[in-house]
């Protein structure tokens, strides 16, 4: 059986350099995932021109997105958000990104989920993450 790398024993066991280098403990890094619905569906060049106003909003917060995208005509896409530098985005952040899509108006429905760890999984209370 594989051994949790965020187990509060192994943590506890790690140096600040190991903690650092494995991103445990105070230096774990957050994302959060977004789901969103189109009104109808969306072709290739509607679509460039809501990621580049997307990427922009997220640029302009210190924010980076990644895994958009799908078969055209899209209904429907989903990606992850982190930050552009080491670290985490916020609740302000996520409040943000969601207020920003659902102005959109090819935006139909958004989901904004929780805040996990971007590199072990589970999420920031160290819940799975299928739960």
């Amino acid at each position: 059986m594989k051994r949790d790398a965020r187990s509060t024993a192994r943590v506890r066991r790690l140096n600040q350099r190991q903690r650092k280098k494995l991103r445990l403990g105070e230096f774990t890094e957050y994302v959060f995932d977004v789901e969103l619905t189109f009104s109808e569906p969306i072709d290739v060049e509607s679509y460039y021109g809501f990621t580049d106003g997307l990427f922009g909003f997220l640029e302009g917060r210190g924010l980076l997105g990644g895994g958009f995208g799908g078969r055209f005509p899209l209904t429907a896409t989903s990606g992850v958000i982190t930050t552009l530098e080491r670290g985490s985005p916020g609740e302000d952040d996520r409040e943000a990104v969601e207020q920003w899509l659902r102005a959109r108006p090819e935006v139909a429905d958004v989901r904004v989920h929780a805040l996990v760890d971007g590199w072990h999984g589970g999420t920031q209370y160290g819940h799975d993450r299928t739960q």
